[in-house]
């Protein structure tokens, strides 16, 4: 006869977490805003971008996976195959999109993530959602779509990049779920180094299917997919670390800082300017985000393991 031995954990140690949590979700967001940015600066196509940038993170990851001591076990990919779909779905549709329809519109349809993840989070991990959270989450993804469409949309519009646009949310937050129940199975960095390897593999599939040719990348462009692979690439790592601490459907809405940021990263790296009216959006979707942070600060019921 077994018995199992319950450690609880203090109060004080679970509101660090989910403090550091929150900071870390915080920190990721900021860092994807500067994917799309990235991404629009390439020549290469989106597939082929997504390829090389998953490639090159594939192997950052691996390198810091064993560099701390830990090992990469065939169990972590059992685990980490799923996840490595949809990113790999979410990364070529997200670039590909950008390439096809106007930033814009890529970005206003990303924004509606954290609706999807508050739709499926309390039926897949038990969370509550009150009615609280839903009003400042809207208020949230409000704020994304003022900032963003400012005193209108501009650029080009084609439905297959909107329609890319559509499938990368929904394969982006599908990869946002399915990390956050592996997460409970596998550390930060060996999930973070799994999954980058699977989306790789799974890239490379596709690259082969659609026949593309992977040698025509502008040297430029080498420049950017690096920075793809270490700036939005930690900032997987981080909100991975962070899916342990933090509610699905609060992590999520904390990831509208990510177009915000890139609205404010376009100025230096497009060249663009922010309008009155996208300050105020910028501001009302930080209040958003904050509230809807402090609101779950509170420590949860210690756990037992």
């Amino acid at each position: 006869m077994s018995s199992t031995k319950l450690t609880w954990i203090p109060i004080s140690d679970v509101t660090r977490h989910s403090t550091l949590g929150l900071g870390a979700a915080a920190l990721a967001a900021s860092l994807w805003g500067f994917g799309g940015i990235f991404a629009a600066l390439t020549f290469a196509s989106g597939m082929v971008v997504a390829f090389y940038r998953l490639w090159l993170g594939a192997v950052l990851f691996v390198i810091l996976t064993y560099a701390i001591g830990q090992r990469l076990r065939w169990s972590t990919f059992k685990v980490t195959w799923l996840g490595g779909i949809f990113l790999a779905g979410d990364m070529i549709m997200f670039y590909s999109a950008v390439r096809l329809t106007s930033i814009v519109d890529v970005t206003v349809i990303g924004a509606f993530q954290p609706a999807l993840v508050l739709f499926v989070a309390p039926r897949m991990f038990g969370e509550r959602v009150g009615r609280w959270d839903v009003l400042w989450v809207i208020v949230a993804m409000s704020g994304v779509s003022i900032a963003v469409l400012g005193p209108g949309a501009t650029g080009h519009h084609r439905a297959l990049g909107d329609l890319l646009a559509i499938g990368a949310l929904v394969s982006f937050s599908a990869y946002w779920l399915v990390s956050k129940r592996a997460r409970g199975r596998t550390d930060a960095m060996e999930y973070t180094a799994g999954v980058t390897i699977m989306a790789a593999v799974a890239t490379g599939v596709i690259v082969l299917a659609f026949h593309q040719t992977l040698g025509r990348v502008h040297p430029v462009d080498w420049i950017w997919i690096a920075l793809l692979a270490l700036v939005p690439g930690s900032g997987h790592l981080l909100m991975n670390w962070a899916h342990r601490f933090v509610d699905a459907s609060v992590s999520s809405a904390v990831s509208c800082l990510a177009p915000l940021v890139a609205a404010v990263v376009a100025i230096p790296f497009l060249g663009q300017s922010l309008s009155e009216l996208q300050v105020i959006g910028v501001l009302v979707g930080l209040t958003g985000i904050a509230v809807v942070a402090a609101r779950h600060r509170q420590p949860t019921t210690p756990t037992a393991e």
